[in-house]
């Protein structure tokens, strides 16, 4: 039995592996816009005036749009395959984050070029590139979503890196063409060759052999909605999302703060992508292998080791290169597991309006979160209320990963 099993994940992995490789860098574009609204702040608040608070509302606005869409698109990838609704809004998004150096003085122009953006990120949320991956993965899946995940980490560390350098040499407008070239040629021509689903695949080819391991297994969208696990899983994803991702988005304002150099923060900034692969990895090989509950509630709690030291040591350049690699590790593995916990709970049946409404979720806490951080910042001139803030946030969503129950079999009972 072991070696069939194992005979099925290379078989899996031979036809996928492409698919894999194709999502990973759809992630990576799609984190574009978080992870270097950032490093815009200082010279957007410099040249304009605008508080941090106005500027970080563009990722709010971003959220609320995706909350409100969310379960629409995740109907439309379970009824027309995630290749087409994946392709198409790339595409946009680089249009769209091109032209924000166009910005002029006027906050409303920015929150209406961020309003046609959100548009546009409804398409490229991680519910298209999970529901691909997993239509095409069974006995593999725990690590094939996590390889695939790894691109927020590729997007979390190159971003930073590319969008400071772009801004010291040749000024923040340019710095938001430059991102978004960079990422529509490395990005676009792998989705056009590479990116399908089994729903896709069957489109295309006619056949009815197409593998579709677990398509329509599961939970219906009614049953799952009406199930006490989903909103614990919703809500413990909110949660770490909030935290994490507002931590992360943050994290070089955070560490300038504490007295290091904007370079040194930068860079350490980067190291939480590097990390966040290694987090990836890891818990895609474990969540194949041991319970998903339990490997998402001890991630959830790693961000508040990052807390206790930034705290502890502020200012500590080796310091808080440790804390920025603990993050990253959670960073690394929340969203999978998240993903995963989906798959395993609800099944494929109506993955795409269930995790597509976590997804919504997700962006709402993307949004909502560096928000909030910002206006601490705007109100106490600190954000170390914000790391004192984080430590109870992340007790509450482990406590719901734990509780989450055993996995239900196909006909939705505990196992």
């Amino acid at each position: 039995m072991a070696a069939r099993l194992d005979g099925d994940a290379a078989a899996e992995w031979r036809k996928g592996w492409p698919v894999v490789l194709a999502g990973a860098m759809g992630m990576a574009l799609a984190t574009t816009h978080v992870y270097s609204t950032g490093l815009f702040m200082a010279p957007l608040e410099q040249e304009f005036g605008w508080s941090r608070t106005a500027i970080s509302a563009g990722l709010t606005i971003s959220a609320v749009v995706g909350v409100l869409t969310a379960p629409f698109v995740g109907l439309a990838i379970d009824r027309l395959g995630p290749r087409r609704i994946g392709l198409w809004c790339c595409t946009a998004f680089c249009i769209v984050f091109a032209l924000l150096s166009t910005v002029g003085s006027s906050i409303w122009n920015w929150w209406a070029l961020w309003l046609l953006l959100a548009c546009t990120t409804t398409g490229i949320k991680p519910t298209v590139w999970t529901a691909a991956v997993s239509s095409l993965f069974a006995r593999g899946r725990g690590l094939a979503l996590s390889l695939m995940l790894c691109g927020t980490g590729l997007g979390s560390s190159l971003t930073p890196l590319i969008c400071n350098l772009l801004i010291k040499d040749y000024g923040w407008r340019t710095a938001y063409l430059g991102l978004a070239g960079f990422w529509a040629v490395l990005v676009l021509p792998l989705l056009f060759f590479f990116f399908s689903s089994a729903k896709d695949r069957h489109r295309v080819s006619r056949a009815e052999t197409v593998a579709v391991p677990a398509a329509l297994t599961g939970m219906s969208a009614r049953e799952g909605f009406r199930s006490p696990r989903f909103y614990k899983l919703a809500a413990g994803a909110f949660l770490i999302a909030l935290v994490a991702v507002s931590f992360t988005v943050n994290m070089v304002p955070i560490l300038s703060f504490t007295g290091l150099t904007r370079d040194n923060a930068a860079a350490i900034a980067g190291t939480i992508g590097i990390s966040s692969i290694v987090g990836r990895i890891t818990a895609g090989l474990l969540l194949d292998r041991l319970n998903g509950n339990i490997i998402a509630g001890v991630s959830v709690l790693l961000p508040i080791a990052s807390c206790a030291l930034l705290l502890m040591a502020p200012g500590s350049a080796p310091v808080s290169f440790v804390a920025a690699i603990i993050l990253g590790l959670c960073l690394g593995s929340e969203l999978d597991a998240v993903a995963y916990l989906a798959t395993r709970h609800f099944g494929m049946r109506s993955f795409g309006v269930l995790f597509g409404t976590i997804s919504g979720l997700l962006a709402l806490a993307t949004g909502v979160g560096p928000l909030l951080v910002s206006a601490v910042y705007d109100t106490t001139g600190s954000y170390m209320p914000v790391l004192w803030a984080y430590v109870p946030l992340c007790l509450i969503a482990a406590g719901l990963f734990f509780t989450l129950g055993a996995y239900p079999d196909a006909h939705g009972e505990p196992e």
